[in-house]
């Protein structure tokens, strides 16, 4: 029992639910018969409350602490605004722009919090703001769109609310009653766009299974598993191998090609992570 308490297992679990992150981009693209990404998040997030509540054999107990509340905020802006931007930007761009998290999550421990920042997380955290620059000034001068620029401005809202789940699941006692009625609320919000738009194939329908209780559940259930054994900025930062993997998946699979200028900027931006992580980990040692 002791081995499962362990920080390298957190991170393990960190890392699995990265690979299980990463594959959305795909399945979303997969989708022929449902348009509007606020009735995929509503169909996402309806499996995935059924598989918790099937997986934990029991509903969802609310906490009366407020930051239970606003870790379920944080977890309706960061999976619905993910969905709605996959709908109007690229895969890649969806996926590495939610990578602002680490901005806002230091933003919100510094203003909110009062906490003290050190030095190499502020370095960090602005060599990423520059990737982040590199990959959204590509997409609104060389590629623009109003279309994509805006599904860029929703991906970086969502990275706003993943970032603010990190930094308030800590003081939850029940994470994972978090998720579940996170997953409620946004089915409960996004009903009337899900009667609007149905799913029309059995192939769409399993999709939208996978995504409920794998892509979403499963990844979700490691990700507060973990909560306790790391801080908030590692809850971020350690899972780098999901925007490596997410544009993989959809190049080899659905031939969507980033840019020159958004591959620069997502390297840099994991670069960065990576070395932040293996640093902060050896100061720790």
């Amino acid at each position: 029992m002791q081995f499962l308490q362990s920080r390298k297992v957190a991170i393990a679990a960190l890392l699995l639910a990265a690979i299980l992150w990463s594959t959305a981009g795909l399945a979303f693209a997969l989708i022929t018969t449902v348009d509007n990404g606020i009735a995929r998040s509503g169909y996402r997030s309806l499996f995935a409350a059924i598989f918790y509540i099937i997986a934990f054999r029991s509903l969802p107990k609310m906490e009366t602490g407020k930051w239970f509340k606003f870790a379920i905020v944080g977890y309706m802006f960061a999976t619905t605004l993910f969905a709605i931007a996959n709908t109007l930007t690229t895969a890649a761009n969806a996926i590495v722009l939610q990578y602002t998290a680490p901005i806002f999550a230091c933003l919100y421990l510094f203003f909110i919090f009062r906490k003290p920042l050190p030095r190499y997380d502020i370095i960090a955290t602005a060599i990423i703001f520059l990737g982040i620059c590199i990959f959204f000034v590509d997409s609104v001068t060389l590629q623009f769109s109003p279309a994509m620029t805006t599904g860029n401005v929703v991906a970086i809202a969502s990275g706003a609310g993943f970032g603010f789940l990190a930094v308030s699941l800590g003081k939850t006692t029940t994470p994972r009653n978090v998720v579940t009625f996170g997953n409620i609320a946004n089915v409960i919000i996004a009903l009337p766009f899900m009667i609007m738009f149905p799913i029309g194939s059995l192939i769409d329908l399993g999709m939208f299974i996978y995504l409920g209780v794998i892509q979403l559940g499963l990844a979700y259930l490691l990700f507060t598993f973990a909560v306790p054994k790391v801080t908030p900025l590692e809850l971020i930062l350690i899972p780098a191998l999901e925007p490596i993997l997410n544009p993989i998946w959809v190049f080899i699979f659905d031939g969507q090609t980033p840019s020159v200028l958004a591959v620069v900027g997502g390297v840099i931006i994991i670069a960065t992570i990576v070395i932040w992580s293996v640093y902060k980990n050896r100061r720790n040692l």
